[in-house]
């Protein structure tokens, strides 16, 4: 993706409407024979269209929510947006998950709401979906869980959204991000701007909504949108997974109260809890004295078992 210097702000060329629009414009085109940029045959588009929109995965105290339409950029349509809602607050509730991943299969993260929806809907419709979309956010911003974003390609517009509630935004170096919403009309909710001034400043936020310029990973990364960049040769599935496995196996009583009173960008607090985990706390003294890791994972599984068969999970 070419880029050029301005001063020392990297601004990505592409978002331009003869490439990145024209892209998103193709992928919304239910005419279209074959995806833009990523060679989408009918035949794969069929095969993608029998599963489900959005996916879930849970294992090793991981639990990965996916965004499955690439042939459409995982564009997020109002079914996505209640289903990924519902998911969220599912996995909150499971006690066995320690870390909530959201990801985009295929190339890209997310390109946005469904503007074909969007284009189809009266107005009342309209902010029906985006009430859903923030909704969603609000999700992501109240759960317990410690919450990280996997970023390759388009995180745009209400993809943004996504990747701003959770916790830590995990992104490849030559992603695409930004929020070109003044293009098609869309103002800005006041918790959508909290969660951006929060990260970059008021001057950044409004140079990023009244330019609707996008800008890559580095750059994403020097504005403060992003917490960590991955080299366009490695995964970054991979490397938000390995980040999952190290957080997994610390104190969920500790992350919690980070969590809470480091607060998020729209001020928003996650679920009540107590204020002391006295099984957390001895482990983690216990290791310390002994010289060793603590092994909250594995201490809070054995406690699992040892509960008594008649409790209810």
């Amino acid at each position: 993706m070419s880029s050029w210097e301005v001063g020392k702000r990297r601004e990505v060329r592409a978002w331009r409407p003869s490439t990145i629009w024209g892209r998103i414009a193709a992928a919304m085109s239910p005419g279209s024979s074959t995806h833009a940029e990523n060679g989408f045959p009918e035949a794969k588009k069929a095969e993608v269209r029998g599963r489900k929109p959005v996916g879930l995965h849970v294992a090793g105290g991981v639990a990965v929510i996916s965004l499955r339409r690439p042939e459409k950029m995982n564009a997020i349509n109002s079914e996505m947006w209640e289903t990924l809602s519902r998911l969220v607050h599912r996995v909150s509730k499971d006690e066995s998950v320690r870390v909530l991943v959201l990801r985009g299969e295929g190339e890209h993260f997310c390109s946005g709401s469904d503007l074909k929806e969007l284009g189809e809907a009266d107005l009342a419709r309209v902010e029906d979906i985006f009430h859903r979309a923030e909704e969603c956010a609000a999700a992501l911003e109240e759960s317990p869980l410690p919450t990280i974003a996997c970023i390759r390609g388009y995180a745009l517009g209400m993809g943004l959204l996504m990747a701003l509630a959770c916790d830590l935004r995990v992104v490849e170096q030559n992603a695409i991000v930004g929020i070109p919403i003044a293009r098609l009309g869309i103002t800005l909710s006041e918790t959508f701007v909290r969660r951006i001034v929060a990260l970059t400043g008021p001057a950044k936020m409004k140079d990023l909504v009244y330019t609707g310029r996008l800008v890559d990973g580095e750059a994403a990364m020097h504005l403060g949108l992003v917490d960590r960049i991955v080299p366009q040769d490695k995964s970054v599935l991979r490397e938000t997974l390995q980040i999952s496995r190290v957080i997994r196996h610390q104190s969920a009583a500790s992350i919690l109260a980070a969590k809470r009173w480091s607060g998020s960008g729209s001020g928003r607090a996650p679920a009540a809890y107590s204020h002391v985990d006295p099984d957390d706390f001895s482990e983690g003294v216990r290791a310390f004295l002994e010289q060793r890791s603590p092994r909250f994972y594995e201490a809070e599984d054995q406690r699992k078992v040892q509960k008594p068969s008649s409790e209810v999970h």
